[in-house]
């Protein structure tokens, strides 16, 4: 009898520890993200969000699951960060017009501010860019990265463009940025914001001559299909914020979170390892098409864009604007 009561203690035992087991498993609790973006299978923001959906799932062993949602479905950059801030949707990349909610990032918009991709990665992926990303949190946004949109071209069906002048007449779509549109006024352009979505288009009935972009969104949307001229000039770098529903983020356990940043930040060198590529690349691409490429005079660009720096230093909401473009600058290598 003691022998059989003893049995039975001990397989009582086993069966509440698989029961104990069993019910810490099923509290374990798994989250849905979708993440939202404008671009095709081609573009950096489609294959940044293919390898942060990888790594999530796997870091997070399956406890995060990311949905892809490219192709604008949820929308355009606008309605995405406003999605993200309302909650309605959870993760998405937006890219100038964020400016619109945070006036620390008009300084990233300054024509010429950065000289390459290891000064980028010095400002912004560490305490500085975590420092300038906060006034998002007051939007109900956490800002998980600055991935790469890339060096801004120029392309038009007008002519090719040498110096600013060159400019002079083009209507020129631009991002929903004042300081874009200001940057392009000083060049001599028409400047006009339009959503990128709508950006082939205006171009192909032409409602507008040209516009800005990186190579690689330039070649994802097809825009070199309908422009005859792209005029390398480099004159803005723009990273594309990886934002991330605020509320959300706080409810998860810190492991997660730990998870999301972490890959947050290493795609964001991933996207620009990736920019790098294409900028080499694609010039090729573009002139078998019949597009002429061509290289601008860019003291021409910086003498006319000193400006533009002035008027965001003097419009831009936060005292330590000058403190924070020096540090900027001072990164540079």
């Amino acid at each position: 009898m003691r022998r059989f009561l003893i049995l039975l203690l001990a397989l009582a035992t086993a069966f509440g520890g698989l029961v104990w087991a069993g019910g810490a498993a099923e509290e374990e609790e798994t989250f849905t993200v979708r993440i939202a973006h404008t671009h095709e299978d081609e573009g950096l923001y489609f294959k940044g969000s293919e390898r942060f959906k990888e790594l999530v799932e796997e870091r997070s062993d399956g406890r995060i699951v990311v949905e892809h949602y490219p192709y604008g479905q949820l929308g355009g950059d606008r309605d995405i960060q406003e999605g993200i801030s309302l909650g309605t949707i959870e993760a998405g990349l937006s890219s100038t017009p964020v400016v619109t909610l945070n006036e620390y990032y008009a300084l990233l918009d300054a024509p010429y501010l950065f000289v390459s991709r290891e000064h980028i990665a010095a400002a912004l992926d560490g305490e500085l860019g975590q420092r300038i990303a906060e006034p998002l949190e007051g939007h109900g946004i956490k800002h998980l990265g600055y991935w790469e949109n890339g060096f801004r071209q120029i392309s038009n069906n007008v002519r090719p463009i040498y110096e600013p002048s060159d400019l002079e007449g083009i209507m020129l779509r631009t991002p929903e940025s004042p300081v874009r549109l200001a940057t392009f006024e000083a060049y001599g352009a028409n400047p006009t914001p339009m959503p990128f979505p709508e950006l082939f288009g205006a171009l192909e009935q032409g409602i507008v001559d040209g516009q800005e972009n990186p190579m690689a969104t330039i070649y994802q949307g097809s825009l070199h299909e309908v422009q005859d001229y792209i005029s390398i000039s480099n004159h803005i770098y723009s990273p594309v914020h990886l934002l991330f529903n605020k509320a959300l983020f706080d409810s998860m356990p810190a492991d997660l979170q730990d998870v999301l940043v972490e890959a947050g930040r290493e795609v964001a060198q991933y996207t620009r390892d990736l920019g790098a590529q294409n900028d080499d690349e694609l010039i090729a691409v573009f002139e078998e098409a019949g597009v002429e490429v061509n290289e601008v005079d860019v003291a021409a660009f910086q003498a006319a864009s000193e400006p533009v720096w002035d008027m965001i230093l003097q419009d831009i909401g936060f005292d330590d604007a000058q403190e924070v473009l020096d540090e900027i600058l001072s990164l540079a290598p």
